[in-house]
This record gives structure tokens, sequence and C-alpha cells, in this order.
């Protein structure tokens, strides 16, 4: 990553002539039931485990599991500002685990239920990364809210609403 970055340092002072003002961040996300190989969740939603052939006994990442993955994002910061990154952006949208766990109203524990406990694991992750490097910047990549998933029909069209037939 070093490298990476340094190779980046330099074609920008080739393009525009000097590093100054340069700032250079480092995405930090978990895909969760986009993970492959084996999808990763944190609750059965009743049209993307459909959409996506998981089953109603495929199991839920535990608390515990949880805690985990916040710990390999700390680890990820300690990594990111020893490649001297200036920030990391925690992506927490488009479906991905974070974002998913902002909707786990039928979650149980610790990160689920509440809005509380939905917003935890972002909360975990920023201070999580704070603890790591206190001068790395933070930005948050979010979504801030949900739309019924759209299922496409032909190349003319823009796609219909997957139908929910009673499950939400």
């Amino acid at each position: 990553l070093s490298r990476r970055r340094e190779t980046l340092v330099t074609a920008h002072k080739q393009a525009v002539g000097s590093d100054s003002h340069l700032f250079i961040g480092l995405q930090l996300t978990h895909s969760g039931r986009y993970s492959r190989p084996e999808p990763k969740i944190v609750y059965h939603h009743p049209i993307l485990d459909s959409r996506l052939g998981i089953t109603p006994e495929y199991p839920v990442l535990t608390d515990q599991e949880l805690n985990e993955i916040i710990e390999d994002f700390h680890n990820a910061a300690i990594v990111a500002a020893q490649a001297g990154f200036d920030f990391v952006d925690i992506k927490h949208c488009h479906g991905y685990l974070g974002h998913e766990l902002l909707s786990a109203h039928t979650r149980e524990g610790d990160f689920g239920g509440s809005f509380e406990n939905r917003t935890r694991f972002l909360r975990e992750i920023t201070k999580a990364v704070r603890s790591a490097n206190s001068a790395l910047s933070i930005a948050v990549r979010f979504s801030a809210f949900d739309l019924i998933p759209f299922r496409k029909v032909s190349r003319e069209t823009c796609g219909t609403p997957e139908p929910t037939d009673g499950l939400l």
C-alpha cells in the first residue's frame, strides 16, 4: 500500500507539478451479503434472500463475529495510517454489511432492533479507527434510506419493483 500510495503521489506531481494539498484516502468496507465465496448476512431479508438464493437456514453473523469485523476495521486503519494515507472512507452504503445493519429491525442482540443498536456498528468502527490513529481523518459513505429492489424487465425499461406480496 505504501508503494501504491507513492506511485499515486509521483503521478500526481508529474501531472500537476506539486503534491501540496494532496489528501489521499483508503476505503474500508465489508461486502456483507455480496461477499464471495460466501455471503455474510446480519438478518434474513425477505426479498434479498430470495434474489440471492439464501435459504432460511443460512447462518446470520453473530454479535461476536461483528465485533471481530470491527477489530478488522481497526487493524486496517492502523495499516492505512502506517502507509501514509490521510483518511479512511468507511463504506456504509449500497446494501453492504454496515448499511444492511441499519435496517436490521428484526435482529436480536447488540446490533439489531433499536436505532441505537442498529447504528452501533458504524459508531464502533468510527471509534476504532479514531483509536488507531487520531490524526487519520474519517469519511463515511452513507446510504440514508432503502428502496424496494427493482428487477430488470427489458433493455428499454427502467425496471419494476420486486413484488413484496405482504413480505414487508
